[in-house]
């Protein structure tokens, strides 16, 4: 059990209460960030974006290598971002842009082309790479897709963003 605090007369101070320790600053320091969120909605969103694309890069990363010893470089990374797409648009619906309602058709064609637009894309970086350093490793391989991934993702941002969810109001982001 805690000792109470003594005055130099060897009396027990009262402990602090409630309100005089610094627990009031917490609430008012809760309150300037929802207010700077609310003010700063979009960055907030690219934050959280950018959070789940990293994560979803490093699980494309780890399916391609995982799947490496069976299928060959280009038919791996298909399968990995088939699976990722799906995975991190439902991250993105519930985290980047706060459970927002997806319109289901404009879902649907964002993923059909982000694994088009990725599955050509990175297919070309692995021929390309295969030109270069025709002995690349399977580590270089999902490096350079990873590279790669990072570019496509500004314009994925922005069709999630303005397209496919909801914004809190009820309509698409304009």
């Amino acid at each position: 059990m805690d000792a109470a605090p003594t005055s130099g007369a060897g009396r027990c101070l009262p402990a602090p209460s409630r309100d005089q320790t610094s627990e009031p600053a917490a609430p008012a320091l809760r309150d300037r960030i929802q207010q700077w969120r609310r003010s700063h909605r979009t960055i907030v969103q690219l934050i959280r974006y950018a959070i789940i694309g990293g994560g979803s890069t490093g699980l494309t990363a780890v399916l391609f290598l995982a799947l490496r010893p069976w299928l060959d470089a280009v038919p791996a990374n298909l399968v990995a971002l088939v699976i990722t797409t799906a995975v991190s648009t439902e991250a993105n619906r519930r985290f980047a842009f706060g459970g927002a309602r997806a319109h289901r058709l404009r879902e649907w064609v964002q993923d059909v082309g982000t694994v088009a637009f990725y599955a050509g894309y990175t297919s070309a970086v692995l021929l390309v790479l295969h030109l270069v350093v025709p002995s690349a490793s399977p580590l270089q391989e999902a490096v350079a897709v990873a590279v790669a991934s990072i570019a496509g993702g500004v314009g994925r941002f922005l069709v999630l963003r303005n397209w496919v969810f909801e914004a809190r109001g009820g309509r698409a982001h304009s």
